[in-house]
């Protein structure tokens, strides 16, 4: 995947997350000293691209390498990304998010077109359109 269409993914991200719980979502294509020292510290290799979203109001952060990227849309590297966020987000705010409305107290689940409910699957929001 080119970094273009992920930066894509994760800005579909960055505007669920803005709009559906009203935290700020910063996007970067740029491999900061902090990601290089954790890569040093972890013993990862350089990547050849980088994509990161940071959400400071909730204290976390992903990123990934796109070339590396099992997706090949920006949807499923937005799904990638929300794997690696939901839980920290849903400690945060200590509740399920996104809230599935077909399910009481339990979060929506990230797919590669959308977010799906777990017990009605027709119910399908796409990325980008969470809280609107």
């Amino acid at each position: 995947m080119d970094v273009d269409e992920a930066v894509r993914g994760a800005r579909l991200l960055a505007a669920d997350i803005e709009e559906s719980v009203g935290f700020s979502a910063q996007i970067s294509a740029e491999y900061t000293e902090d990601w290089r020292r954790f890569g040093e510290q972890s013993g990862r290799p350089v990547p050849k691209a980088w994509v990161s979203i940071g959400v400071p109001d909730a204290g976390t952060s992903a990123a990934l390498d796109p070339t590396k990227s099992g997706s090949g849309t920006a949807e499923g590297f937005a799904m990638e990304l929300v794997r690696i966020l939901q839980d920290d987000i849903q400690i945060h705010i200590r509740e399920p998010w996104p809230k599935d409305p077909t399910a009481s107290g339990r979060a929506l689940e990230p797919t590669e077109r959308g977010w799906r409910s777990r017990t009605d699957p027709g119910y399908l929001v796409p990325y980008g359109r969470l809280g609107r």
